[in-house]
This record gives C-alpha cells, sequence and structure tokens, in this order.
C-alpha cells in the first residue's frame, strides 16, 4: 500500500473563513463575505450585504446559516435594517428591520421602527414627530407570529450613529418567548 499525499489548493487570498453550518461556510475578502459549499465551490458570490453574527462557540463574527436563512444588512437614510436571505442568495424577508436575530428553530426576533407626524410647532414651523419601536418574532417566511412585544419610543439618533436598538425579549424555544418589561422582570409567553 502507497500514501501518497494530496493537497489541492481551493481558494487564496481569504481575509477570514468561517466553519461550516448547514453546508455552506461564510469566506470574507475585503469588505465582501461570500459563502462556499462542502466541495469549494462558491454557492453565494461576494457581496457587501452579508452580517456577521457570533457563532456558538468559535471566537469570530461571520455570516451564517440557520434555518436555510442568513441575515443581511442594508443601511438606508444613515439606518441599518435587517433582513434574510436563502440558500439561493435571494432576499425572502425585505430588509426592514432596525435589528433581527438568526433564525433558531424556525423562529427569530425581530424590530420594527415607525415615524409617526402628531402634530405641528407652527412657530417654527415643523412637525412633531413620535418615534417608536416594536419587537415581534418571526417565521421562516416572514409572518409575524406574535403581536408586538414590547412597544416603546426610541429617539433614532442612535440607529444614524450605528447602533441598533438592544432586544428586551429573548426565545427561550418551545415557541415561547421571554420578555423583560420596564419595571426589569421577565414574562414569558407561548405563541
Amino acid at each position: 500500500m502507497v500514501y501518497i499525499p494530496v493537497n489541492s489548493q481551493l481558494m487564496t487570498g481569504l481575509d477570514q473563513v468561517s466553519t461550516f453550518n448547514e453546508g455552506l461556510a461564510a469566506i470574507k475578502k475585503g469588505d465582501q463575505w461570500a459563502f462556499m459549499d462542502k466541495q469549494g465551490a462558491i454557492a453565494i458570490d461576494f457581496r457587501d450585504d452579508l452580517f456577521a453574527t457570533n457563532q456558538k462557540g468559535v471566537e469570530m463574527k461571520a455570516p451564517v446559516f440557520q434555518n436555510g436563512r442568513a441575515l443581511i444588512s442594508r443601511i438606508k437614510e444613515n439606518i441599518t435594517y435587517y433582513g434574510y436571505i436563502d440558500k439561493s442568495g435571494k432576499e425572502v424577508i425585505k430588509s426592514a428591520y432596525v435589528n433581527a436575530t438568526p433564525f433558531k428553530n424556525g423562529f427569530a426576533l425581530v424590530m420594527g421602527y415607525s415615524k409617526e407626524v402628531v402634530g405641528q410647532n407652527k412657530v417654527l414651523g415643523k412637525n412633531v414627530v413620535s418615534y417608536e419601536i416594536e419587537e415581534f418574532v418571526i417565521d421562516l417566511n416572514g409572518k409575524v407570529m406574535t403581536p408586538m412585544l414590547h412597544s416603546r419610543n426610541y429617539v433614532p439618533d442612535k440607529m444614524k450613529k450605528g447602533k441598533s436598538p438592544d432586544f428586551t425579549c429573548i426565545l427561550l424555544g418551545a415557541r415561547m418567548v421571554g420578555v423583560k418589561t420596564a419595571g426589569q422582570k421577565w414574562e414569558v409567553y407561548k405563541f
């Protein structure tokens, strides 16, 4: 028996690589990410909207597929909005949320943002505006599974500086969600 070592180089010049998850690994070149399959072929080409998140047990941030969905982010009017793509790279849940989590057991937490004109300052000739954020659970198709979980006023200045609002809810599993109340206590809901 003869052992012949074979080293076949698949890609060069990558800035970062991640571990495989759901058959795909994220790879980074410059400011863009892509996904490769287990044969080393590019499954989703390099693009600048793939969003890197913390991976369990790994010390680096990288885009990841969970439940067949990966987070993307786009900036509109200086605010980052999040959505999801499928394994073909198609946007399947529109980038309309100011914060979003990766999917887990078929569900994800998302945060909506709304702006409402509630009056007008006649002296200054400007609208009086109320901004609100709301948290929801969505399914893999983007369908809202819960009523708003924690609606609150929010000034968009922080979002315009690149900071997404923090979640006050967590997915607990088994179609359950924990919601932190204004009194810093927790409530648990089944959906």
